[in-house]
């Protein structure tokens, strides 16, 4: 079941769904995009991010994606849609099924060796998990299986992503009202690392703020109270 926290951004990619499956023909990805974003910006929902704010809308095409497919279920009766609009969604989801199935050389390769595409094919994954529409530890074994190769730059996309995942899921529980102080978030902080199970640098309070802001729209007063005095960047 989806979180109350994500039901309105499910129900405007559900709407925006509707809209185009009726004139799929006449658009582009470009025009996609445009769409997604005026709707997304008229019902102030706001875009998944991390540190980076480049192509945020563009980036939410995995959202609708994943909604289309797993929760929808509309693929196997509109795949000339998905392959028009969405084929680097497509292209993402067969790489992040090499990493599910601990196959990460094969999903480098698969990715023209470009570690941004593998981060790409994870938050496809992370979509997956973020909707409830698949357990966090299939991302997590995901995630040990690039770190498992020893290569740096597989390494290196898994220490970042999970850092990413961490800071999102205490943001998360920051905007449920499930994590209340520091101390409480240290201790999801930890028990998040121990489920990830590799090592890599734990996330600093301003990128827990900064997804607390830009993503959940937490007021500093909340999230001062709880992080205490943090200087953005």
């Amino acid at each position: 079941m989806v979180k109350e926290l994500y039901k309105q951004k499910v129900k405007a990619l559900t709407d925006i769904w509707s809209t185009v499956l009726h004139k799929w023909t006449e658009i582009d990805r470009p025009t996609l995009i445009a769409y997604l974003e005026k709707v997304y910006k008229e019902r102030d929902i706001r875009p998944f991010r991390g540190f980076k704010a480049e192509n945020l809308y563009e980036k939410e095409l995995t959202s609708m994606y994943v909604v289309g497919k797993e929760g929808l279920g509309l693929f196997e009766d509109n795949k000339p849609v998905f392959d028009k609009l969405l084929y680097e969604e497509e292209r993402f989801e067969y790489i992040y099924e090499l990493l599910a199935s601990d196959r990460p050389l094969e999903a480098f390769q698969e990715s023209s060796q470009n570690t941004d595409v593998l981060a790409r094919a994870l938050r496809l994954g992370f979509t997956r998990a973020i909707f409830s529409f698949q357990d966090y530890e299939v991302l997590y074994n995901s995630l040990r299986s690039l770190d498992g190769t020893g290569l740096d730059p597989l390494k290196h996309t898994a220490a970042s992503f999970s850092r990413f995942v961490t800071a999102f899921l205490l943001a998360e529980g920051i905007a449920e009202k499930r994590l209340r102080d520091r101390i409480s978030l240290e201790a999801e902080k930890k028990a998040i690392s121990i489920r990830i199970g590799i090592k890599y640098p734990m996330p600093k309070y301003e990128y827990i703020m900064l997804i607390a802001r830009e993503v959940f729209g937490i007021n500093d007063k909340i999230l001062k109270k709880i992080l205490g005095e943090v200087k953005m960047q």
